[in-house]
């Protein structure tokens, strides 16, 4: 019994018995299903076309990842599946192990540099550098063809060295590299109260990662803070220019998309908008197994302020569009309850084409699985393809003016 025993105790000490939920942490279900799958949607076409000419001429890739923390950014690119892959394929990955030849973390963070190193310092085509990512010296070094910036990285650089960051990075590519770019943006719901119409001054704000207690422990912790640049598409556009005259280098902007709007980290804390609702856990709670989420918890009232008539436009329409989806699913799911078939004219012509395709896709899949037996298929089912659908609202509607949590851009370069 005693050997029996610790061999239990070797399994609790490794970690694997954690018991893990999606509904809080780092690594949430909104951060790892909506988030970074967002930005692997937006990327996948160019990282596709990448790897393809790499397989052609018989090359691989390298890869930098500026603000690397623990190794995020390696994750999300080699999540990046390949769009054309057919259903009865079960490799779909873009970027598959053998096609690596480098990859380049720098980090300013010690413990998340230790942190990296513990999770992937075996692997010999992978290092993680303690640095400034500004103070890189890149001259020396080959060719990088993808550099990542996510996360929000590059907003803790004003806009000269956002632009001196991008020039260095462009200098360095080669031709078809690729920059992907993730500042926080200006207009997000989260920090409604910090809106600046002021675009010939930087806007910064005092960024509390308060979202990582629990609500009862924030009145009484000493939080500490980050300086972080709020950004608009006029300047982000106007940083990619500054870029150009500097590096001499031809920067194309191929996207560049707001990412997770009305879902940020900070939409649940309200530390910055006192109307903000906790949207981001009832996200979670769509994606969780087993667990049903009150729907009528999921519909949004924005309140506009005034003087920014672009972005409540946007939000007006965003949360019309989100608004009109849940109240559909929550109809079907009551009509379905009363065995009544809901009238296709529910649907009306006057919805964004987005919106009308999420709700024919929700209707069509209750219709074929509200009669099932097995298990609890509006927990299992029906929630998590409403949190997709939702997430495809954001993909479909947003307009990249820095109304998301975050403002991304892909930049990729011509030098031929």
């Amino acid at each position: 019994m005693t050997y029996q025993r610790s061999a239990y105790d070797e399994a609790i000490r490794s970690g694997q018995y954690e018991k893990v939920t999606g509904l809080t942490g780092k690594y949430d279900n909104v951060r790892r299903l909506w988030e970074d799958e967002v930005m692997r949607l937006f990327i996948q076409p160019y990282i596709e076309r990448m790897v393809d000419g790499k397989r052609q001429k018989d090359e691989k890739l390298r890869i930098l990842d500026v603000g690397c923390g623990s190794g995020d950014g390696y994750e999300l690119l080699m999540g990046v599946k390949r769009g054309d892959t057919a259903l009865s394929s079960h490799a779909n990955i873009a970027i598959e192990p053998g096609l690596l030849e480098f990859y380049k973390g720098v980090d300013l963070n010690p413990g998340l540099i230790a942190q990296a190193n513990a999770i992937y310092g075996h692997q010999r085509n992978m290092t993680f550098i303690e640095s400034n990512f500004n103070e890189l010296d890149l001259e020396s070094e080959e060719p990088y063809d993808i550099c990542l910036a996510s996360y929000g990285s590059p907003s803790h650089n004003g806009h000269e060295l956002n632009a001196k960051l991008l020039a260095k990075l462009a200098q360095n590519g080669r031709d078809g590299s690729l920059i992907i770019a993730d500042w926080l943006g200006r207009y997000s719901y989260e920090w409604q109260s910090l809106w600046s119409n002021d675009l010939e001054h930087e806007q910064w704000m005092e960024y509390v990662i308060s979202y990582i207690y629990p609500k009862d422990e924030r009145d009484y912790r000493e939080l500490s803070s980050l300086t972080l640049l709020l950004l608009t598409r006029r300047e982000v556009l106007s940083i990619i220019q500054s870029a150009r005259r500097r590096s001499g280098v031809k920067i194309r902007l191929r996207q560049l998309f707001d990412r997770s709007v009305l879902v940020g980290r900070h939409i649940d804390t309200g530390d910055y908008n006192p109307h903000a609702q906790p949207m981001r856990q009832q996200v979670n709670s769509l994606f969780e197994p087993n667990i049903r989420t009150d729907l009528e918890s999921l519909l949004i009232s924005y309140v506009p302020k005034d003087g920014f008539p672009e972005a409540n436009e946007f939000y007006t329409m965003f949360h019309n569009s989100w608004n009109a989806l849940v109240e559909y699913v929550i109809a079907l799911l009551g009509h379905y309850d009363r065995a009544k078939a809901l009238p296709r004219a529910e649907i009306g012509q006057h919805h964004p084409r987005a919106l009308r395709i999420a709700m024919a896709e929700m209707r069509r899949l209750i219709a074929a699985v509200h009669h099932s037996g097995t298990g609890d298929v509006r927990a299992n089912i029906i929630e998590p393809r409403l949190g997709y659908a939702l997430r495809e609202l954001e993909i479909r509607l947003q307009r990249g003016i820095g109304c998301g949590h975050g403002l991304v851009a892909i930049l990729e370069l011509e030098k031929e």
